[in-house]
This record gives C-alpha cells, structure tokens and sequence, in this order.
C-alpha cells in the first residue's frame, strides 16, 4: 500500500501543473491504478477502488477488463483480480433515488462479469489457494444464484480458513443453509464465533433453534456467548 501511496502522490503532483488542469484528478489516480492491475491486480489496488466509488465505477468495463486476464495466473494475482471485481460486484451509488434499481439497470455488465467468475470457479477452486477462496467469496457472497451458492459450499469444505467462505454463504439468506453451516458454528474454530451473528441476521427468528443449541453445544466459549446476546436480541 505504501508503494501505491507513492506512486498516486507523484500523480497528484503531476496533476498541479497548468497542462493538467482539464483531467480530474481522480481519473489520474485510477489510470495508475489500472496500470497497477494490468500488471499485478492486489488488495491495495482493490481498496483504491471500493474508496473511489463512482469515481472507479465510471472505468468499470475498463476495469472488468483488466481484471479478469488474471483469473487464470494461478496465484496472488488471482486473489486480487477477484477482489478488485468484487469491488465492482458491490458497488452501489448513495444518490440513487427511484426507478429500476441500480442491478436491473447494470445487468447485462453484472452478468458479463459473474460469467467472467463462474465459469472459472472449478479451475479456481482447484487451486487450494486461501486467498484465492477468500477473494472469491466475497465475490460469490453478491451473487445470489444456484450455482454461487453450490461453489460457496464447496470452498467452505476446501478452505483451511473458512470463515469469509460461511459468512458469504449466510449472505444468500437460504434458510436451508442453518443446517449446513451448524456443525461450523458448534466446532472450536475461530469460525465458529462469527456465525450466531449471521444466522440473526440473515434467518431472522428461524434461527432460534439453531442459536439454543449454540448457546448450549457449541465448543467454543466465544461462540457459546455470541449465541446467547444474539439470542436476546431476536427474543426480545
């Protein structure tokens, strides 16, 4: 991230002088940053974007581009190019007021960039990268379809670190999932401690089963714990 902070002060710089002053500045700071993910995508590239916000979004088929020629190095690169997409997958406008939603009417780019994922998450779940199975399911997490939900799955098997995976997997809102993702939250895993949070969340008072049985099962004293408060708050 310091390398990159250098590099966009440089821009900055660069973007003082008279000959400049018609490009704004954020457009100067993100052609670095496209530079950056043309040769080597990463987490600090990816959070340039989610910080730009309509800024980043204006470049997003630029972006998209760039991003998913590294879906298929095989190694750090992927992670990031994954996550600098999931910037793009979760990107949504403060200012946007009626109408068709901000998804309906970018639909056609939002399915060119999931196909762009999905059809590489076998070769990407292969890899038995955890950052690669972290990036992508931040991804999968914004992408409510059979097959998404299927990969979530998968990786929450593959994973050594699966926290991000289960939660993703509760951000689908399938309640069929409380049984699936059980056996995590009652394991002694660091995992495990996150999940009475998301089944509130996401299954509402469906989860109260599965939260008293935490409360009383669960191995992990911070998971036993996290149950009970979350089960005040739906009980209350």
């Amino acid at each position: 991230m310091i390398r990159l902070a250098m590099t966009i002060a440089s821009v900055v710089l660069v973007a003082c002088s008279p000959q400049q002053e018609h490009t704004s500045l954020w457009d100067q700071l993100l052609e670095v940053v496209e530079k950056r993910i043309e040769q080597t995508p990463d987490h600090d590239s990816a959070d340039f974007i989610a910080v730009a916000g309509e800024h980043a979004w204006r470049h997003h088929e630029k972006l998209l581009t760039l991003a998913r020629e590294h879906l298929t190095d095989g190694g750090a690169s992927t992670a990031g190019a994954l996550e600098v997409l999931y910037r793009l997958r979760a990107y949504r406008p403060m200012t946007w007021i009626g109408g068709a939603s901000f998804e309906e009417v970018n639909a056609k780019f939002f399915a060119t960039m999931d196909d762009a994922v999905l059809s590489k998450a076998e070769y990407l779940a292969s890899l038995h990268n955890e950052d690669v199975y972290r990036s992508m399911s931040l991804y999968l997490g914004m992408v409510h379809t059979p097959s998404s939900h299927e990969m979530l799955r998968k990786i929450a098997g593959l994973a050594k670190d699966n926290e991000q995976t289960l939660i993703c997997l509760a951000w689908h809102r399938d309640p069929a999932d409380m049984e699936f993702l059980l056996p995590y939250m009652l394991a002694d895993n660091r995992a495990a401690a996150s999940l009475p949070y998301h089944y509130r969340n996401s299954y509402g008072k469906a989860a109260l089963p599965y939260l008293r049985r935490a409360m009383n099962q669960a191995k992990s004293r911070f998971t036993r714990e996290g149950a009970t408060r979350e089960l005040r708050e739906l009980e209350q």
